[in-house]
């Protein structure tokens, strides 16, 4: 008996995960057709809510959760919907904040499964209609979008957004959006809108990016024409045509993901004082985004997992003064450019330690030796990799924990369940 023939609401979460993993396998065409034919018969293309949506090669994420806690600290009614998760599926979609049940998540599956009936989708395909439907349930006034791939073939793109967001362009997924920053920013771009703002923190735009807002005929806003910051010793100042702000902490995240916020928020119709963003500002913390989980030794986590990503992870960690040695763990999915990422820190790091990462995309230890330094650890888990650290580090020491989103749910777990 199939499987799908024995689903319903009742069954469990992973059943229904299990069931909707499996669909990739059937389904390699790159096509949304599909995901938007059954939306429009779940009348989900119109949703009544505000839309952000939200792509870019790194610190998507941050930038919605930025968007998402200023929002809801002004009162608004706020659906979120980003990826990947950390360690459960259930952190993918926050309605106000909260997480939701699992029968609500079985619950809609069920509904889309109903609808699909024989027509293929992706898994994430499947996973964006279950967001788009909850979202639409729980009446929303503002609905958060990170986008998974690219842009333009991302099932987040069937919805017609409000206002757009490109973070950065740099150079990741090569294999589905091209092997160049012009290419990627053709796709990532394709997320604007006629008539509405599209927000670019890339500081060199490509000009694949201009042309395609051009032809959209959205409305282009650039970091260092429309928007600008001043850092100070003890606090930053923001300005912009739309607003300026004085005095700003320095947050725990990363500032270009702030201001990016910032921007769109200053561009959206929703008033939030200045009270609410710099106690937001003040406040905010992510998982596994540069996360110091000890001090004495350093340990910070970080999902890190492209050259880009790690230049951004190399410059905070140049910013701790370096008293004693710094040490590596490093895991990373085997699509990835691996000597790329580690360029940005050999300069700085003094002992590597090198794991698989155990999934099927994860580069395993001989891909890992092939491809790295003879004088790097290679060991056979992130459990190994710690005790060997553990024996060495002192006080004053730094660990780095960085790479794929599977390493770093393992390392919360290992590390710190044996510091």
């Amino acid at each position: 008996m199939k499987i799908r023939n024995i689903l319903n609401t009742h069954s469990s979460l992973s059943t229904w995960l299990k069931h909707i993993e499996q669909l990739n396998e059937k389904n390699n065409h790159i096509s949304v057709v599909n995901c938007k034919l059954i939306a429009k018969k779940m009348d989900l293309l119109n949703l009544c809510s505000f839309i952000f949506i939200i792509g870019g090669t790194n610190g998507k994420g941050t930038t919605c959760f930025v968007l998402e806690n200023i929002l809801l600290a002004a009162g608004y009614r706020v659906g979120l919907y980003t990826s990947p998760h950390l360690f459960k599926y259930c952190e993918r979609i926050r309605i106000n904040g909260k997480y939701l049940s699992d029968i609500e998540h079985t619950y809609v599956f069920s509904k889309i499964e109903f609808f699909r009936n024989t027509l293929f989708l992706t898994y994430f395909e499947f996973i964006t209609l279950a967001a788009l439907t909850l979202f639409q349930e729980y009446n929303l006034d503002i609905i958060i979008l990170e986008v998974g791939l690219g842009g333009r073939l991302d099932a987040t793109n069937i919805i017609d957004s409000n206002l757009s967001i490109i973070t950065n362009i740099g150079i990741d997924h090569t294999d589905y959006l091209g092997v160049n920053r012009s290419s990627i920013g053709y796709e990532k771009a394709h997320i604007a809108r006629e008539n509405k703002f599209i927000i670019v923190g890339e500081k060199n735009i490509p000009n694949s990016v201009v042309e395609v807002v051009k032809i959209k005929k959205a409305i282009l806003k650039k970091v260092n024409f429309d928007w600008c910051t001043r850092n100070k010793k003890n606090n930053w100042d923001y300005f912009s045509y739309k607003r300026d702000l004085y005095n700003l902490p320095y947050p725990k995240v990363s500032l270009e993901n702030i201001e990016v916020a910032l921007t769109a928020l200053f561009h959206s119709p929703f008033n939030v004082s200045d009270s609410i963003i710099i106690d937001s500002i003040k406040t905010i913390t992510l998982p596994g985004r540069f996360q110091i989980i000890s001090d004495a030794p350093k340990i910070i986590f970080d999902v890190a997992h492209n050259p880009h990503a790690v230049l951004h992870l190399a410059k905070r960690l140049r910013k701790i003064p370096k008293v004693g040695k710094i040490y590596v763990i490093m895991g990373v999915l085997k699509d990835k450019d691996i000597t790329g990422m580690i360029v940005h820190l050999k300069k700085i790091v003094d002992n590597w330690y090198c794991v698989p990462v155990f999934t099927d995309r994860g580069a395993n230890l001989s891909q890992l030796i092939n491809i790295l330094p003879k004088n790097f650890n290679f060991l056979e888990n992130i459990t190994t990799a710690w005790y060997a650290i553990r024996s060495r580090i002192k006080k004053e020491d730094i660990l780095l924990v960085f790479g794929s989103f599977y390493l770093i749910s393992e390392a919360v777990k290992v590390i710190n369940l044996n510091q």
